[in-house]
């Protein structure tokens, strides 16, 4: 997906907001629902079947962008990381909800590494454990209202990572 202009961001949203009302709808279907030619979704999108993985692309792409950015400052602690982690699930809660694969989160939170300091083994179970707790929020729908109760969640998975996990591994 790409496309700066207006025009091109609204047909995107209307594909988008029909897409996730229909998951399993057709091409053709799709642009008559979102009120567009297919021509104008082939600009967007190279099949339905290929639109979430499209998305997946661009949330991991804005994800990175936002965290990059972040680590590179000073004051970017864990907490403030995974904070900014969890609102921009929330704020992107129906890919979210809709893909429901764990690797997407996954993939964001081993950015997050060089702020962990952990064995390899040690970081690659937390970050199951982070990834279990951001998917049980999930269940509730990635409510905002729930976002720091599950960031005290895995802050205390942060903290109790190598005295729980360091004799398992």
């Amino acid at each position: 997906m790409g496309g700066g202009s207006r025009r091109y961001k609204k047909t995107e949203e209307a594909i988008l907001t029909v897409f996730f009302d229909n998951p399993n709808c057709t091409m053709q279907k799709l642009a008559k629902k979102a009120g567009i030619a297919r021509s104008t979704f082939y600009t967007h999108h190279h099949s339905a079947r290929k639109i979430l993985s499209d998305l997946e692309c661009d949330i991991l792409e804005n994800y990175l962008a936002e965290i990059k950015r972040r680590l590179k400052m000073n004051d970017a602690y864990i907490k403030s990381l995974y904070l900014d982690t969890l609102i921009f699930i929330a704020k992107n809660r129906q890919f979210f909800k809709m893909f429901n694969d764990r690797e997407v989160v996954r993939k964001m939170l081993f950015e997050l590494r060089q702020k962990v300091r952990e064995p390899e083994k040690v970081f690659r179970v937390y970050i199951s454990e982070v990834t279990e707790i951001i998917f049980e929020w999930g269940e509730k729908g990635f409510l905002e209202e729930e976002i720091e109760k599950v960031l005290a969640d895995i802050m205390y998975l942060t903290l109790t990572a190598r005295e729980r996990l360091a004799p398992l591994v």
